[in-house]
């Protein structure tokens, strides 16, 4: 069952979570996310931007965003806090 974050919004399950460095920057995703939070945010790559989310609390976790990805840059993820974590502290990181 989830978990609440607040009052009236229920924790999802699973939460998307993006490999940067799969990500042709295509937003085929962003198009696709339902709660309009999944944006496209520059990385430590001055220029190259891949999709984040604004507000991670309120990601649903339907999938869509994983069903639009044809590079399998985002996969779903049950660590549900850890992705919270990660979209609301830090910015998306390619190696170079």
């Amino acid at each position: 069952m989830s978990e609440l974050i607040s009052e009236n919004i229920r924790k999802p399950n699973r939460m998307p979570w993006v490999v940067p460095i799969y990500c042709d920057g295509c937003a085929s995703c962003v198009n696709r996310c339902r709660s309009g939070n999944l944006i496209m945010t520059e990385t430590n790559v001055e220029g190259v931007y891949v999709p984040w989310l604004a507000e991670p609390e309120k990601c649903s976790g339907c999938a869509n965003c994983t069903d639009a990805c044809a590079m399998g840059a985002i996969t779903m993820t049950s660590y549900v806090n850890e992705a919270i974590l990660r979209f609301k502290e830090k910015k998306p990181v390619i190696n170079t």
